[in-house]
């Protein structure tokens, strides 16, 4: 039975064991004891004779227990090792393999949801702690316990396909709490998203999050990390489904529809992002700070990078090269402001990390990003941008920046107008209520 001790080291600041707590197992004090097996070792001594030492499985075990609590990992789970592998039927088993994952987890475990383990190593090898209990003494009461710990583990590991078998095994047993099944949900979700199957993962997110919000009296969910993480996989699913939308070579009239489909799937992405933000998990909330800004980067490097819609009339190659150039810089002054929003998201994700105290690999992403935008926004060029660019060139029928008295673009026709919802991504709103986050996110 797997029951808190003194263990202050696991779990600081309910990160590092990513919404589990993640204290060590001992065996139920009011269980029938019997007479455990005994070891007699003897080893020889300088005046020739003989030092005999006796130990049994409750030995290593205390001993296991206390190098764990002194944060020695290491010798810990040798020991809990020699209890599992000299003392195969003792009740000290169970424990100790549960205790061995666990040490061996916080060792190699990233700081922060969805950051990148530590020590893959470590982490491989608390799975096979886990992985061993639930062979040798798979009626444990800590069985369970074993399972949860390697759907986070699977997780840090990419190993989606064991994750989902582990989580389904999970939710087919009886008696788990309802914040129990929101964790098992949750991390399956995860794991259908790692595993590339977006619209199961988009589909299992949202009945983690229908089953939270439904639970009443004694049923009700009360934790948040892991409706966040629900929250944060639908989110990522649309991100992604922006991210497949590529802009096509051609004309207006193919590049718009395109561009509106993946302006779409940014919006329905950042309503989801700012659900998880709402949740007020700080570390959730970072890494969906981090890519709503992620997400404006992107749609500005696929809009600047994308094909230049050719003219409607053959042009001479000086002219040709000309109508380029000034396509490009309206362009430029078009989606200007997606730079822009890009740094006012991540700085007030931020502003909301420093006022937590929480520091993640989420901070360390935005300080290295914003200063990349900062110096992109200083390369742009000059004059009206976003929606102001696209009124000017519809009211003065010539792209913003040319000087010649016949614009060569106007050739081409109708330039790239935005639609809806390219322009309410270029208007950004709703920065401010990621604003208001960050104001009113309580201190640490």
């Amino acid at each position: 039975m797997r029951r808190p001790t003194a263990l202050a080291l696991l779990c600081s600041l309910g990160l590092a064991c990513a919404g589990r707590q993640s204290t060590p197992t001992t065996p139920d004090s009011e269980e029938v004891r019997h007479l455990e097996e005994l070891r007699i070792t003897a080893r020889p001594t300088d005046d020739g004779g003989y030092a005999f030492d006796a130990y049994d499985a409750e030995t290593l075990f205390q001993s296991g227990l206390t190098e764990m609590r002194a944060g020695r990992c290491e010798p810990a789970v040798q020991r809990y090792d020699r209890v599992a592998d000299e003392f195969p039927s003792s009740r000290f088993v169970s424990p100790s393999l549960y205790n061995a994952g666990l040490c061996l987890k916080e060792t190699g475990v990233g700081v922060g949801p969805m950051s990148a383990p530590r020590d893959t190593e470590a982490l491989a090898q608390a799975a096979s702690r886990f992985e061993r209990l639930l062979r040798e003494v798979p009626d444990s009461e800590d069985a369970a316990h074993a399972r949860f710990q390697l759907a986070q583990i699977y997780l840090s590991l990419e190993r989606h396909e064991d994750g989902i078998e582990i989580t389904d095994a999970l939710l087919a047993l009886d008696g788990l709490s309802s914040e129990e099944r929101v964790e098992a949900m949750a991390r399956k979700a995860q794991h259908l998203l790692g595993a590339g199957r977006r619209e199961d993962a988009a589909a299992l997110a949202r009945s983690t999050l229908s089953y939270a919000r439904t639970r009443r009296g004694d049923e009700e969910v009360v934790g948040i990390y892991f409706t966040s993480a629900a929250n944060y996989v639908l989110a990522e699913t649309h991100r992604l489904q922006a991210a497949a939308v590529e802009i096509p070579e051609g004309g207006v009239a193919v590049q718009r529809p395109a561009l509106e489909r993946r302006a779409q799937h940014i919006l329905d992405a950042q309503r989801a992002y700012f659900d998880t933000i709402r949740k007020t998990h700080a570390g959730w909330a970072a890494a969906a700070g981090y890519r709503i800004g992620e997400m404006y980067d992107d749609f500005w490097e696929a809009i600047t990078s994308a094909p230049v819609p050719p003219p409607q009339n053959p042009l001479e190659d000086e002219l040709l090269e000309t109508y380029h150039e000034e396509y490009r810089t309206y362009l430029a002054r078009l989606v200007k402001p997606l730079i822009r929003h890009s740094i006012r998201y991540w700085e007030l994700t931020l502003l909301m990390t420093e006022r937590t105290g929480v520091e993640s690999e989420w901070t360390e992403r935005i300080r290295a990003e914003l200063e990349r935008a900062r110096a992109r926004l200083l390369e742009q060029p000059d004059g009206p941008e976003g929606l102001a660019a696209a009124q000017e060139r519809a009211r003065t029928g010539r792209l913003p920046g040319s000087d010649d008295d016949e614009d060569p673009a106007g050739e081409a026709g109708d330039t790239a107008q935005p639609g809806d919802n390219t322009a309410e991504i270029l208007e950004g709103t709703d920065a401010e209520e990621l604003g208001s986050s960050a104001s009113s996110a309580p201190p640490r």
